[in-house]
């Protein structure tokens, strides 16, 4: 293995280099858009948008993450033939996706009853090219699979770059240049349209020749793969919600305009693991099925003590500079979001659970009906905990009922890879690094939190934020090196990470 390691870092680096951007373009998407847009405007494509997502959840499954797991199951014209088979499955579940568009298009009316007729008559408008663009989009969504697991990284990079950037292009731009709703979608179906035909094109070049008939795989064998991620996905989105609902139904508008900006992961320390996971699953499969499992193990454990060494510091500092964070965001000298602070650090505490992407390793097993029980387990936990501690402790209670549930999942989650991983569950992380980590970045924190309020003036919160993140990134930078969790390695990567060089490589 150690001689494909500077490879593997490589290719990890470009993807998870590529997810940061994407998701940098998806907050810069979201942002123009408040901007820009009106209330009703912005409701209304925050609608049809909100409808795309859904539509789009509801007819992949885990059909695009199914690659991951069959590609290592077959070569040659099988390869292709699968491909092709996903292709088709994807088409006809678009087809019933782009139907229930078109029925919500019909249902608008008694679905907004609060909405004037005009919003409503637009989104009825623009609904029917929502549905085409999904009917598009949607047999293409598991090209950045198959391309990572031909081991094409860059390509997998570029092909998730190039689609984030059209949708700002194509979205954004008419709208920043005045035009109206309908123009921004007609952009969204152009976009649409160059991602089908590009992807069509794409798939062609890098796939070996073969027929629908070639494939090792059947339909059969998928679905039972598939679909239960594709519910755990599904789950995990309804869980996302499921403590905000709480929020609404037992609290003021006001305490849920807080949560709602408290109860927020940093999306940029999110992606992570789970680009490093897309990049590791194929490799986890490849060591399952040829019975490595010393080699698996070790290579779980060095993409943990890497993702380790970025998560957790960055997670610990967006704890630090909460206060002058979420006031530098949020707050007008008309609104006040003191509230939400304690809730925002709360949910970043669970992001320190997210050092690897658990289900990678599962899916490796083949165990996704594992990964779906692990989503139901998580809601049910989240509803269990939330109410009673809503009730008492108001939208504080909220939060940290979300963590306790997401502890208490992770403790399951963990039991459940020790029995594919035949390890006890003290060693399915390398629970001594990644306590070393945690210890250090905190204790890293104290200072610089303590001097933050001391050296500068609690209201100048641009001044504080700047300084809390240099500073506290460098003290770790030190710390972390003189007591060994960074390494010169580790460093050299860094660098050359920071130069972008495996982008040239």
């Amino acid at each position: 293995m150690s001689d494909k390691s500077p490879n593997l870092t490589e290719k990890t680096g470009v993807i998870v280099f590529s997810r940061i951007i994407t998701t940098i373009i998806d907050l810069v998407i979201v942002i123009a858009i408040i901007r820009i847009l009106s209330k009703t405007d912005f409701a209304i494509i925050g609608y049809l948008l909100m409808i795309h997502e859904v539509a789009r959840n509801l007819a992949t499954l885990g059909f695009p993450d199914s690659v991951f797991y069959f590609f290592e199951r077959v070569s040659g014209s099988a390869r292709k033939a699968f491909v092709l088979q996903t292709t088709f499955i994807l088409l006809a579940t678009a087809i019933v996706s782009a139907s229930f568009i078109l029925v919500i298009t019909y249902l608008a009316p008694s679905l907004l009853p609060e909405w004037d007729s005009e919003s409503i008559s637009t989104v009825q408008q623009l609904l029917p090219l929502m549905a085409l663009i999904v009917l598009l989009e949607i047999p293409t969504w598991p090209v950045t699979n198959i391309l990572l697991a031909l081991d094409r990284q860059k390509e997998s990079a570029v092909f998730e770059m190039a689609t984030s950037m059209m949708i700002l292009a194509f979205l954004v731009g008419p709208l920043a240049l005045g035009y109206p709703l309908i123009i921004a979608i007609y952009g969204m179906l152009a976009y649409a349209i160059i991602r089908f035909l590009g992807s069509l094109i794409w798939m062609k070049l890098v796939l070996p020749a073969g027929q629908l008939s070639d494939s090792g795989i059947t339909v059969r064998q998928q679905i039972n793969f598939a679909v239960p991620l594709g519910l755990s996905s599904l789950v995990n989105k309804i869980n996302r919600y499921t403590d905000k609902f709480i929020v609404s139904v037992m609290l003021p508008a006001s305490a849920y305009a807080e949560y709602t900006v408290g109860a927020q992961e940093v999306p940029v320390i999110r992606v992570i693991p789970f680009a490093v996971g897309s990049v590791l699953i194929s490799r986890y499969v490849s060591y399952q099925l040829a019975g490595k499992r010393e080699e698996l193990v070790q290579l779980w454990y060095k993409g943990i003590q890497k993702v380790c060494l970025l998560v957790v510091p960055l997670t610990i500092v967006s704890i630090v500079i909460a206060s002058d964070l979420i006031a530098f965001v949020a707050e007008t000298e008309d609104t006040s979001y003191r509230n939400s602070v304690i809730p925002f650090m709360i949910f970043n505490l669970i992001v320190l659970l997210r050092v690897t992407n658990y289900g990678s390793i599962l899916q490796a097993y083949g165990d996704t009906k594992g990964v779906f029980y692990l989503s139901l387990n998580l809601v049910a936990a989240n509803i269990i905990l939330s109410i009673p501690l809503t009730w008492m402790y108001g939208i504080i209670g909220t939060a940290s009922g979300t963590f306790i549930a997401n502890f208490y999942n992770w403790g399951v989650t963990l039991r459940r890879i020790s029995r594919h991983m035949e390890l006890p569950v003290s060693k399915v992380l390398p629970f001594p690094f990644y306590l070393k980590v945690i210890a250090i970045a905190t204790l890293t924190a104290l200072p610089v939190w303590y001097s933050r309020y001391h050296l500068i003036a609690e209201d100048n919160t641009l001044l504080g934020l700047i300084y809390s993140l240099i500073v506290y990134l460098l003290l770790f930078a030190v710390v972390g090196t003189v007591f060994r969790v960074i390494t010169n390695k580790d460093w050299l990567q860094f660098k050359d990470w920071l130069m972008l060089k495996f982008l040239s490589s």
